[in-house]
């Protein structure tokens, strides 16, 4: 018997993609951090451009912060993506397994366009470093700061313009963000396809749910890019190791509202437990799918899905009734 998922104490809440008026957000960490508290999330990466940034000052027994920050490579460095729409980009996020490690890795005087008052004097005085928007550029830049300590994260393919072509040659990703909320707003769909693509090519990379919220409208607006997509992490502790190791080892499932309880793998079957829902599948590297369906006016909240040698891997996936999905990682047979 493997227990896959639930197997830790507790489930934490945690929008792992957010931006601050440290570069292009409206509300400032505090007035996040309040609202996120709110919200039932414990945990939030303020992912400001270009800049690592420690607020680990917001800490308390019920909230934590990863140190965290959010690069981009364009293939026109000097060029604004809200202007040139057509323009490919890659965004990677750098969450710091040393909440104290505030070095920026591959940092660029050239994309740094977003200095104000607050975050002048963040400017890291060290190497200016020379992006390429290239393969072997992107995957360069994610070898460094994997080695200075980051775990690297590939945000928003298909609002990037990124397709297989570019995405499955990028190499040490830790995870694919399959959703945001703010891109979702705009009108672009998930990227569950970029990490099915990931996944049959034998990348080892999880996925996760964000916000990627700038905040240019009210919290209460139907405008609001808050509190659409999160990931739920299983630890023991709100522990700023624990909460790292459990995202390395991908301990944690994403969402946009359905939850996940448990996932046991027992004799040749999967054992699921969720909120209620609608439709519980695994999904294989197959075109092999298992689901249980409710039946009409009722709710599921429990499956016991078939294996098959063939399978490759499975996943999980849930959609509750308003059409809201929760994505497991994918597990190796």
């Amino acid at each position: 018997m493997r227990i896959l998922l639930g197997q830790k104490k507790n489930f934490y809440k945690a929008n792992l993609h957010a931006h601050s008026d440290y570069s292009d957000g409206k509300r400032t960490v505090e007035e996040l951090k309040e609202k996120y508290k709110e919200k039932g999330y414990s945990i939030v990466a303020f992912t400001d451009h270009e800049h690592i940034i420690d607020n680990s000052r917001l800490n308390d027994d019920e909230f934590l912060t990863i140190t965290s920050c959010e690069v981009a490579i364009k293939e026109l460095p000097g060029v604004s993506t809200l202007k040139k729409f057509d323009m490919k980009v890659t965004h990677l996020n750098f969450y710091s397994k040393d909440p104290h490690n505030i070095k920026t890795p591959c940092y660029s005087i050239e994309y740094d366009t977003r200095i104000n008052d607050k975050n002048r004097d963040l400017i890291w005085q060290g190497i200016d470093y020379k992006r390429d928007y290239s393969t072997d550029g992107i995957n360069e830049m994610i070898r460094i700061a994997n080695s200075e300590g980051f775990l690297v994260s590939y945000n928003h393919p298909s609002w990037s313009l990124e397709n297989a072509t570019d995405y499955l040659n990028y190499e040490g990703m830790f995870a694919v963000e399959i959703f945001n909320w703010d891109c979702m707003m705009s009108g672009q769909h998930n990227d569950e396809n970029v990490f099915e693509d990931l996944l049959r090519a034998g990348k080892k990379v999880f996925c996760t749910a964000n916000d990627d919220n700038h905040n240019k409208y009210p919290f209460d607006s139907p405008y609001s890019d808050s509190f659409g997509g999160w990931c739920m992490i299983n630890s023991d502790r709100l522990d700023y190791t624990e909460i790292m190791t459990s995202l390395e080892n991908g301990d944690f499932y994403a969402s946009t509202g359905p939850e996940i309880y448990s996932i046991v793998e027992d004799g040749g079957k999967v054992k699921v437990k969720t909120s209620n829902a609608k439709k519980i599948s695994l999904l294989t590297k197959t075109r092999r799918v298992s689901r249980v369906i409710a039946e009409e006016g009722k709710l599921v909240s429990e499956a016991e899905l078939e294996l098959n040698e063939t399978d490759g891997f499975f996943r999980i996936r849930v959609e509750d009734e308003k059409g809201r999905i929760a994505w497991s990682q994918a597990y190796d047979l």
